[in-house]
């Protein structure tokens, strides 16, 4: 077992590395698509499944479906889910998920109930737990908003370094008492107290370096 949370580790660090293009706004809609509900953030399921695949193979994990449901606004699914750990097939547990039918699309509903369960069961095993703990949200506002093209500034206009886009730290998200610095294409935390801050760091991509007793990630 002590494999395996290593393993699960791992994958939750391959999906931090990621970064925002791993995540997603997850909106719940009524059958006109149209959005009800508070906002959640989430991880993109097809980053889910091959971070998983990865590490424990495609070969070490399947799902069982045991219940499906069609209502007149959403389809729903029940899965289980079987680890193989040392030979033996284990099933942590089962979960449901669902998914709004939208304008009709059954087939599509059903696929993202099942996606939606499956994702809920890894859950069980802290697999994306970042997601469960509310930390994507932090990652997801910190991705680049697009614009209209601006005109080329004159050779009298500066750079600010804080807001240049051609600098790598000025995408990172604003955590209280930490600045970030770029250090040959290695983004570093620095500031006090970062310890306390670690899901946080750990949430944007950011490893602790054993060496250098400090934060950093590779700049993108």
């Amino acid at each position: 077992m002590a494999l395996l949370r290593d393993q699960i580790h791992s994958i939750n660090e391959r999906l931090r590395a990621f970064g925002i293009e791993a995540i997603q706004e997850i909106k719940m809609t009524d059958k006109e698509g149209k959005t009800i509900g508070q906002l959640k953030y989430g991880y993109r399921p097809q980053y889910v499944f091959d971070s998983v695949n990865e590490v424990l193979g495609p070969e070490n994990w399947r799902y069982e479906l045991t219940k499906e449901e069609i209502f007149d606004s959403q389809a729903v699914a029940e899965i289980r889910l079987y680890l193989k750990v040392d030979s033996d097939w284990l099933c942590k547990g089962s979960h449901k998920g669902q998914m709004h039918i939208i304008r009709g699309n059954v087939g599509d509903a059903q696929k993202g109930a099942i996606t939606d369960a499956i994702q809920k069961c890894m859950s069980l095993l802290s697999i994306g737990s970042d997601a469960y703990k509310g930390l994507l949200k932090y990652v997801y506002q910190q991705r680049p908003q697009s614009s209209s093209p601006q005109p080329p500034p004159s050779n009298s206009q500066l750079i600010d370094p804080s807001t240049d886009p051609s600098d790598p730290t000025s995408t990172m998200p604003k955590i209280a008492g930490v600045t970030f610095e770029n250090r040959q294409g290695v983004i570093v935390a620095i500031g006090e107290h970062l310890f306390d801050k670690k899901e946080l760091l750990k949430a944007v991509g950011f490893q602790w370096d054993k060496t250098g007793k400090s934060w950093m990630k590779k700049a993108a």
